[in-house]
């Protein structure tokens, strides 16, 4: 098995103990079992467990995000209104959630709990910011074509963003959650808001 194989089977491995057992329950030692490999290689490929669980969440943060983008993009562009343009961010937002459950879990244990060596978040407000600005860019055309009225397009972004975070946490937890249901009310909720 070559190095990089071994790396990423690691992080599989990571990935798969933190969506199970969390934060909490998951150890190199649970980690390298479910990898089918000896606790020393994972300190071979990672100075130890803040090393590897920051691979992790780099990992998943650029795999989720970049492919959630590239699999929503089309929607929102084939839309031809702004409001067409939100309900497909709405829409494959979730759907793409809920088909990635498992990267989610990890993402949902990692995020409020990896630190840097100061305490503070290592996924924190300035690496959402992009997320926060493109989501704004949908609001900012509603008002651009008359459709919207105008508003703090980066508070309606935030708002939004923190639902779909609260979604993700729920479609996690509970396999039976009504995920075109929620997105159906949010889509409401959102242009009953901002509708001219």
């Amino acid at each position: 098995m070559t190095q990089q194989v071994r790396r990423e089977r690691i992080l599989g491995a990571a990935i798969d103990c933190l969506a199970v057992s969390g934060w909490h329950g998951t150890t190199l030692a649970a980690i390298a079992q479910e990898a089918g490999i000896s606790r020393g290689l994972i300190s071979y490929h990672f100075a130890g467990r803040d090393d590897l669980y920051s691979a992790v969440l780099e990992s998943v943060a650029t795999e989720v995000f970049a492919a959630g983008s590239a699999e929503m993009q089309p929607d929102i562009d084939a839309a031809t209104t702004a409001e067409g343009k939100l309900r497909a961010y709405i829409t494959g937002n979730l759907r793409f959630i809920a088909a990635h459950r498992r990267e989610m879990a990890a993402l949902n244990e990692l995020m409020p709990n990896l630190r840097t060596p100061e305490g503070k978040p290592r996924f924190g407000s300035e690496a959402e910011e992009p997320i926060i600005a493109g989501t704004a860019l949908l609001f900012e055309y509603g008002v651009s074509t008359g459709e919207f009225r105008q508003g703090d397009s980066r508070f309606l972004a935030l708002a939004l963003r923190r639902c779909m975070d609260g979604a993700a946490v729920r479609i996690v937890a509970d396999e039976t959650f009504d995920v075109e249901g929620y997105g159906a009310s949010l889509e409401q909720l959102f242009l009953d808001g901002v509708r001219v």
